[in-house]
């Protein structure tokens, strides 16, 4: 059996394994979506446009930073501590072919988050956004470098309590303390050097590229280092479950 078609098994198999979850997933998707903006109009009632675009695009991030880094590795360490993901390396299956289909699931999840985010900040906003043709190479590249970053986390972190513990600490990093929600200008020096080297730092300015009209982003750049961070962190993920036999 080819890889690609390993890789379309398994993620029919998984689709089947998760379909009950999905709406669950979805309803807790729209739930945050809106709170996140019901919180930031009660702390800022009158924001300007620009602002307001800020938010919208940092929402959307939001969402794939949570599918991406705490949802999956969550679930992949709750399979690894079951024996779950050990069964599927039991099998004659391609460890890159298993990895790369959770990121297609958590593409399937994050696109109704996505989808929420950008239409209930559009709405409280009241704003008026162009949708560049681009956001569909941005959405799995941004999904693809942050769920990598997920999958090898869960992978290598001995325990699923350790796992949880990290995936916390990575979404309250990514709401106060990334350039999400806010410019990269407005943080700390410190703070503006360490978001060079994470992830989320490429998802919301390319998503701030194709989804509003702000200056001063960097797609094309965005795209390429969400694609390395991406494809290392999957390659990471395959020799460390090689290692493990």
């Amino acid at each position: 059996m080819t890889a690609i078609r390993q890789y379309a098994d398994l993620v029919m198999l998984h689709l089947r394994m998760t379909r009950q979850f999905i709406i669950v997933i979805s309803v807790i998707n729209l739930a945050f979506s809106v709170g996140l903006v019901a919180l930031f109009s009660y702390l800022f009632p009158d924001v300007p446009g620009t602002t307001a675009r800020l938010l919208v695009a940092g929402t959307a991030t939001q969402m794939v930073v949570t599918i991406g880094l705490v949802v999956l590795p969550q679930y992949l360490s709750e399979a690894k501590h079951e024996g779950r993901m050990e069964f599927f390396f039991t099998l004659p299956i391609s460890r890159e072919a298993y990895l790369l289909s959770l990121v297609t699931i958590a593409v399937f999840h994050a696109i109704p988050a996505l989808v929420f985010s950008v239409l209930i900040g559009t709405w409280r906003y009241d704003l008026s956004l162009s949708v560049s043709p681009w956001v569909l190479l941005v959405v799995p590249l941004a999904v693809l470098s942050l769920a990598g970053m997920g999958i090898a986390l869960a992978v290598i972190s001995p325990h699923m309590q350790l796992t949880n513990a990290i995936t916390q600490l990575i979404i309250f990093y990514v709401l106060f303390f990334a350039p999400v929600l806010m410019p990269k200008e407005q943080l700390p020096a410190v703070l503006q050097h360490t978001a060079d080297f994470l992830p989320p730092t490429y998802a919301a300015n390319a998503f701030r590229a194709t989804v509003t009209d702000l200056p001063g982003t960097h797609l094309f750049r965005s795209l390429l280092v969400m694609a390395g961070f991406g494809a290392g962190s999957l390659a990471l993920a395959a020799t460390s479950v090689r290692r493990r036999g």
